[in-house]
């Protein structure tokens, strides 16, 4: 089936996790934990993550979890009684610093204005925040690309559930038969599947190969051969 539109995903997809998140991370346990030398070394022991390096020591959850599901953890750490209030800090800090190095992958940004001008919608899914996606693609000069934009804190959910995609294909009026997820993570493909798209998966995230092409109805090493596919020219 043709692909009329196509929906990204962005950490490990678009843009390098670890680059483009480590410097605000670092930042962002800096100021939260304040003079506090204990609680810091205890965020950086629970996160996998080095401040002083600005980087993942590990295969930390941070890569696959949305602040609201560590906020409550933190909160204990920092002697927050209201995890709520814990959420919102995190979520405004790492909206103040999530700019600081965005890193996108080789290719991106030529493949995503490539569909654009072939007259292909795009769409963005992340299971971070909005807010923080609109000012990375911006940075990138990728702000009027998307027709779509979604957080998990959008209102259609999060992956692995298909609410963000099937709002993408109200949105741009296709089956989401038409309509190809292109993602990093199993979250992704399955999302993908539970919605009804085509699952395209790429190997620049965390998860190998092996894992993905049971999931994905197409694998890739990077974004190059997406524009091929999207527009007829790479055989589906």
């Amino acid at each position: 089936m043709k692909i009329k539109a196509v929906l990204f995903d962005r950490d490990g997809t678009l843009t390098d996790f670890d680059s483009t998140w480590g410097p605000a991370i670092a930042e962002v346990l800096r100021e939260l934990a304040g003079d506090d030398a204990g609680a810091l070394a205890t965020l950086e022991e629970m996160s996998l993550f080095s401040v002083e390096q600005k980087r993942f020591t590990g295969p930390s959850l941070l890569k696959v979890q949305a602040p609201a599901d560590y906020s409550a953890r933190w909160a204990q750490v920092l002697g927050e009684p209201d995890p709520t209030a814990m959420l919102e800090r995190i979520e405004a800090t790492l909206l103040r610093h999530c700019g600081t190095n965005v890193t996108p992958f080789d290719g991106v940004v030529e493949t995503l204005n490539g569909l654009v001008r072939a007259g292909l919608p795009i769409g963005l899914a992340t299971n971070g925040t909005e807010a923080s996606a609109r000012r990375q693609m911006e940075i990138l000069g990728l702000g009027d690309a998307f027709t779509f934009l979604a957080g998990y804190d959008s209102g259609h959910g999060r992956k692995p559930e298909p609410g963000q995609l099937l709002a993408f294909a109200r949105h741009v009026g296709f089956d989401p038969g038409e309509i190809a997820m292109v993602g990093d993570s199993l979250h992704d493909m399955h999302a993908a599947e539970a919605a009804g798209m085509i699952r395209i998966a790429v190997t620049t995230g965390a998860v190998s190969r092996a894992e993905l092409e049971p999931a994905a109805d197409h694998v890739f090493d990077s974004m190059h051969p997406l524009l091929a596919l999207a527009t007829g020219e790479l055989a589906a």
